[in-house]
Protein backbone atom coordinates (compact mmCIF):
# COMPACT_ATOMS: atom_id res chain seq x y z
CA UNK A 1 0.00 0.00 0.00
CA UNK A 2 2.83 2.38 0.87
CA UNK A 3 4.52 1.74 -2.50
CA UNK A 4 1.28 2.42 -4.37
CA UNK A 5 0.86 5.71 -2.53
CA UNK A 6 4.45 6.70 -3.33
CA UNK A 7 3.95 5.86 -7.02
CA UNK A 8 0.73 7.93 -7.14
CA UNK A 9 2.39 10.90 -5.40
CA UNK A 10 5.39 10.61 -7.76
CA UNK A 11 3.14 10.59 -10.83
CA UNK A 12 1.11 13.53 -9.52
CA UNK A 13 4.31 15.48 -8.85
CA UNK A 14 5.62 14.71 -12.33
CA UNK A 15 2.36 15.82 -13.96
CA UNK A 16 2.24 19.02 -11.92
CA UNK A 17 5.87 19.84 -12.69
CA UNK A 18 5.08 19.47 -16.41
CA UNK A 19 2.29 22.04 -16.06
CA UNK A 20 2.86 25.76 -16.26
CA UNK A 21 1.58 26.80 -12.82
CA UNK A 22 1.34 30.39 -11.64
CA UNK A 23 -0.47 31.96 -8.72
CA UNK A 24 -1.30 35.07 -6.81
CA UNK A 25 -2.56 36.75 -3.69
CA UNK A 26 -5.52 39.11 -3.76
CA UNK A 27 -7.13 41.62 -1.43
CA UNK A 28 -9.68 44.41 -1.71
CA UNK A 29 -13.21 45.57 -1.05
CA UNK A 30 -16.37 43.46 -1.03
CA UNK A 31 -19.63 45.37 -1.50
CA UNK A 32 -22.74 43.52 -0.28
CA UNK A 33 -25.80 43.89 -2.52
CA UNK A 34 -29.43 42.84 -2.28
CA UNK A 35 -30.57 41.07 0.87
CA UNK A 36 -27.04 40.66 2.23
CA UNK A 37 -26.81 44.44 2.44
CA UNK A 38 -30.24 45.74 3.29
CA UNK A 39 -32.76 43.02 4.17
CA UNK A 40 -34.60 44.67 7.06
CA UNK A 41 -33.24 43.39 10.39
CA UNK A 42 -31.21 40.69 8.56
CA UNK A 43 -28.62 42.30 6.26
CA UNK A 44 -25.35 43.97 7.27
CA UNK A 45 -26.60 47.54 6.67
CA UNK A 46 -22.98 48.27 5.83
CA UNK A 47 -21.60 49.79 2.66
CA UNK A 48 -18.64 47.44 2.26
CA UNK A 49 -16.53 44.63 3.67
CA UNK A 50 -13.07 43.33 2.87
CA UNK A 51 -11.50 40.13 1.60
CA UNK A 52 -8.14 38.40 1.29
CA UNK A 53 -7.17 35.22 -0.53
CA UNK A 54 -4.94 33.39 -2.91
CA UNK A 55 -5.05 31.23 -6.00
CA UNK A 56 -3.10 28.85 -8.21
CA UNK A 57 -3.48 29.06 -11.99
CA UNK A 58 -3.08 25.93 -14.08
CA UNK A 59 -2.33 27.19 -17.59
CA UNK A 60 -4.01 24.97 -20.19
CA UNK A 61 -3.15 27.07 -23.27
CA UNK A 62 -1.91 30.63 -23.78
CA UNK A 63 -5.53 31.84 -23.36
CA UNK A 64 -7.16 29.30 -20.99
CA UNK A 65 -6.52 28.69 -17.29
CA UNK A 66 -8.17 26.74 -14.51
CA UNK A 67 -7.81 28.63 -11.24
CA UNK A 68 -8.07 27.06 -7.79
CA UNK A 69 -8.94 29.85 -5.36
CA UNK A 70 -9.48 30.36 -1.64
CA UNK A 71 -10.91 33.61 -0.21
CA UNK A 72 -12.02 34.90 3.18
CA UNK A 73 -14.75 37.58 3.24
CA UNK A 74 -15.70 39.79 6.20
CA UNK A 75 -18.82 41.96 6.18
CA UNK A 76 -19.00 43.88 9.48
CA UNK A 77 -22.47 44.82 10.63
CA UNK A 78 -23.80 48.27 11.40
CA UNK A 79 -26.80 49.38 13.46
CA UNK A 80 -30.13 49.60 11.70
CA UNK A 81 -30.80 53.19 12.82
CA UNK A 82 -33.58 54.65 14.87
CA UNK A 83 -33.78 53.54 18.49
CA UNK A 84 -32.32 50.15 17.56
CA UNK A 85 -28.63 49.43 17.33
CA UNK A 86 -29.15 45.83 16.20
CA UNK A 87 -26.51 44.59 13.79
CA UNK A 88 -25.58 41.51 11.76
CA UNK A 89 -22.03 40.62 10.67
CA UNK A 90 -21.25 37.99 8.05
CA UNK A 91 -18.08 36.04 7.29
CA UNK A 92 -17.54 33.62 4.40
CA UNK A 93 -14.73 31.18 3.64
CA UNK A 94 -14.84 30.38 -0.07
CA UNK A 95 -12.98 27.62 -1.96
CA UNK A 96 -13.58 27.08 -5.64
CA UNK A 97 -12.46 26.64 -9.21
CA UNK A 98 -12.64 29.26 -11.95
CA UNK A 99 -12.31 29.05 -15.71
CA UNK A 100 -10.20 32.05 -16.80
CA UNK A 101 -10.01 33.20 -20.43
CA UNK A 102 -7.30 35.70 -21.46
CA UNK A 103 -8.10 37.74 -24.57
CA UNK A 104 -4.44 38.54 -25.31
CA UNK A 105 -2.00 36.68 -23.05
CA UNK A 106 -1.75 35.91 -19.31
CA UNK A 107 1.06 38.49 -19.05
CA UNK A 108 -1.01 41.53 -20.12
CA UNK A 109 -4.55 42.38 -21.17
CA UNK A 110 -8.20 41.67 -20.41
CA UNK A 111 -9.56 38.38 -19.04
CA UNK A 112 -12.87 36.89 -17.91
CA UNK A 113 -13.70 34.62 -14.96
CA UNK A 114 -16.51 32.09 -14.45
CA UNK A 115 -16.51 29.69 -11.54
CA UNK A 116 -18.18 27.68 -8.80
CA UNK A 117 -17.44 27.66 -5.07
CA UNK A 118 -18.13 25.74 -1.88
CA UNK A 119 -18.66 28.05 1.08
CA UNK A 120 -18.83 28.19 4.83
CA UNK A 121 -20.86 31.20 5.99
CA UNK A 122 -21.30 32.56 9.51
CA UNK A 123 -23.61 35.28 10.83
CA UNK A 124 -23.03 36.99 14.18
CA UNK A 125 -25.85 39.18 15.46
CA UNK A 126 -26.50 41.55 18.34
CA UNK A 127 -29.86 42.95 19.42
CA UNK A 128 -31.58 44.62 22.34
CA UNK A 129 -34.61 42.82 23.78
CA UNK A 130 -36.51 43.69 26.96
CA UNK A 131 -33.90 46.31 27.80
CA UNK A 132 -30.91 43.98 27.68
CA UNK A 133 -28.31 43.18 25.04
CA UNK A 134 -28.41 39.70 23.51
CA UNK A 135 -26.25 38.12 20.83
CA UNK A 136 -25.98 34.90 18.85
CA UNK A 137 -24.65 33.30 15.72
CA UNK A 138 -25.62 30.93 12.94
CA UNK A 139 -23.42 29.11 10.46
CA UNK A 140 -23.83 27.02 7.33
CA UNK A 141 -21.21 24.92 5.57
CA UNK A 142 -20.98 23.27 2.17
CA UNK A 143 -23.11 25.91 0.48
CA UNK A 144 -22.80 26.13 -3.30
CA UNK A 145 -21.91 29.44 -4.90
CA UNK A 146 -21.21 30.89 -8.34
CA UNK A 147 -19.07 33.79 -9.47
CA UNK A 148 -18.23 35.63 -12.64
CA UNK A 149 -16.41 38.74 -13.74
CA UNK A 150 -13.27 39.98 -15.36
CA UNK A 151 -10.05 41.84 -14.94
CA UNK A 152 -7.05 43.46 -16.52
CA UNK A 153 -3.43 42.34 -16.16
CA UNK A 154 -1.07 45.35 -16.28
CA UNK A 155 2.17 43.39 -16.18
CA UNK A 156 3.39 40.01 -14.99
CA UNK A 157 2.98 41.04 -11.33
CA UNK A 158 -0.18 43.20 -10.97
CA UNK A 159 -3.82 42.79 -12.02
CA UNK A 160 -7.12 44.39 -11.07
CA UNK A 161 -10.27 42.30 -11.17
CA UNK A 162 -13.92 42.43 -10.24
CA UNK A 163 -16.37 39.58 -9.70
CA UNK A 164 -20.00 39.18 -8.72
CA UNK A 165 -20.33 36.38 -6.13
CA UNK A 166 -23.48 34.61 -4.98
CA UNK A 167 -23.90 31.92 -2.32
CA UNK A 168 -27.12 29.93 -2.00
CA UNK A 169 -27.87 29.80 1.74
CA UNK A 170 -30.72 28.31 3.78
CA UNK A 171 -33.37 30.87 4.61
CA UNK A 172 -35.38 28.96 7.22
CA UNK A 173 -34.58 26.80 10.23
CA UNK A 174 -32.42 27.42 13.29
CA UNK A 175 -29.40 28.30 11.13
CA UNK A 176 -31.39 30.29 8.53
CA UNK A 177 -30.20 33.76 7.54
CA UNK A 178 -33.57 35.28 6.65
CA UNK A 179 -32.76 35.32 2.92
CA UNK A 180 -31.82 32.66 0.37
CA UNK A 181 -28.84 34.23 -1.46
CA UNK A 182 -25.84 36.15 -0.18
CA UNK A 183 -24.56 38.34 -3.02
CA UNK A 184 -21.66 40.76 -3.23
CA UNK A 185 -19.41 42.52 -5.74
CA UNK A 186 -15.73 41.95 -5.10
CA UNK A 187 -12.97 44.31 -6.30
CA UNK A 188 -9.41 43.02 -5.93
CA UNK A 189 -5.81 43.98 -6.46
CA UNK A 190 -4.00 40.78 -7.50
CA UNK A 191 -0.29 40.33 -6.83
CA UNK A 192 0.98 37.54 -9.11
CA UNK A 193 3.98 35.24 -8.90
CA UNK A 194 5.55 32.49 -11.00
CA UNK A 195 5.27 34.15 -14.41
Amino acid sequence: MRHTTLVILGLAGTLLSAQNITGGLHTGLSLPVGDLKDKSDRGTNQMFGAHVGGHLDFNITSHHQVRAQLSYQNFPGSGWGGASDDKNSFKALQAGADWVYHFQSPRQGWYTIAGATLNSVKEDWEATAAGRRISGSASQSGKLGVRGGGGYTFNQMISLEGTLNQIFVDQNGSDGFGFDTATWAQFSVVFRFGR
